[in-house]
């Protein structure tokens, strides 16, 4: 969510949410605003799990 200057608030639509989370933009979302907003709250960003994946994957590499 967003607070303008003048004290307003302005929440972040589903797409906007995705891109923080790092979705690509071809990824689809169902369900309601709120279920969906959610489940990208829980969500860990898609670069992240790339990032950690690879580091686990060169350990298991280097230790087998």
């Amino acid at each position: 969510m967003l607070v303008r200057a003048d004290g307003s608030l302005r929440y972040f639509s589903v797409r906007e949410s995705a891109r923080l989370q790092t979705f690509p933009d071809e990824f689809l979302f169902h369900g309601s605003w709120s279920e969906t907003m959610r489940q990208l709250g829980n969500a860990v960003p898609v670069r992240l799990a790339c990032v950690v994946g690879q580091d686990v994957a060169r350990h298991l590499s280097v230790n087998a």
